[in-house]
């Protein structure tokens, strides 16, 4: 049986072989989540004979296809623009399942984005193991770069570093600054937690440069939000997560993805590939710069 991460790996082949003009698609994967965890991860095992079924919110579009042995699928989309929910058949899952996880997913698709990626997990007796829950990994991150074009200038400005030398306490956790130019918002991260580090699913393990056995790290924390270019709101003390994605150097294919909010989770500044859906963490391409994962340190505290 080939394992996860060889099933994960042939969704970026779909996404490498298809072609950018008039191809816009759904694709993923249904695993069955064997250690029972909720969380994908290397113990689950795909799920194929299952359809896929993508409808548009408006009711005007309707797909499906089926899951591969390798537990995979890809639905073509509309191309254009369009919101979309998806949701595995009832009748065609197998005996014994309980629960699909999450029941819907909802995307939007965009110019930029016209392929997006989403991944089930089922709940199934017959496929629950033994196996332990993958303790989460640890990282750290520097980077700096642009995210968006805008009018002679970019949407976002980014640059900083979380957890230095995969220290929670140095600088406290980190420093991570983000300039939304046509807002003239400046927000600063300043008291950060790393989540978890790990793999993104489709995207081959692990990044190189240095190379690390990591390739995404989440991280959240307290911030700041203020104004500038003339701007003189000042929304106090304000919550944010985050995710950056090291996919390779130069940091042409890395992503980064950030939603700042306040104490009522109101969302005050985003960075986002699905901004109807603002919780979601849908990690947008940068434009220019790199986002550097680190491992260098992390087992010596």
């Amino acid at each position: 049986m080939k394992t996860l991460s060889t099933n994960l790996a042939l969704i970026g082949l779909v996404l490498a072989a298809t072609p950018r003009a008039n191809a816009w698609f759904s694709v993923g994967g249904v695993f069955c989540d064997a250690n029972n965890n909720s969380v994908l991860d290397m113990g689950d095992t795909p799920v194929p004979g299952v359809l896929v079924v993508v409808t548009n919110t408006s009711g005007t579009y309707s797909n499906a296809n089926w899951t591969t042995t390798e537990g995979l699928f890809t639905v073509q989309l509309p191309n254009f623009p369009d919101s979309f929910g998806t949701f595995l058949h009832p009748l065609t899952l197998p005996d014994g399942t309980t629960e699909v996880l999450p029941p819907v997913i909802t995307f939007s698709t965009t110019e930029a984005q016209p392929i997006v990626t989403n991944f089930f997990l089922i709940r199934n007796p017959n496929c629950v193991t033994n196996i332990p829950p993958v303790t989460p990994g640890r990282c750290w991150l520097t980077g700096g770069g642009t995210v968006e074009k805008g009018k002679g200038q970019p949407a976002f400005s980014f640059g900083g570093v979380v957890n230095p030398g995969c220290s929670p306490t140095a600088a406290g956790g980190g420093n991570w600054n983000v300039v939304w130019h046509a807002g003239n918002l400046h927000f600063k991260g300043l008291d950060i937690e790393v989540i978890t580090c790990g793999n993104v699913p489709g995207s081959p393990p692990g990044s190189t440069s240095p190379k690390t056995d990591f390739n995404y790290i989440d991280f959240q924390g307290v911030g700041t939000l203020k104004g500038n270019g003339g701007n003189k709101a000042d929304f106090g003390s304000v919550q944010f997560t985050a995710r950056a994605v090291d996919l390779g150097e130069p940091g042409t294919a890395d992503r980064l993805y950030l939603r700042v909010f306040n104490s009522a989770n109101e969302t005050l500044m985003l960075i986002s590939a699905n901004p109807s859906n603002p919780t979601e963490i849908a990690p947008i391409t940068i434009s220019t710069g790199n986002l550097q994962l680190h491992q260098s340190g992390c087992d010596k505290r």
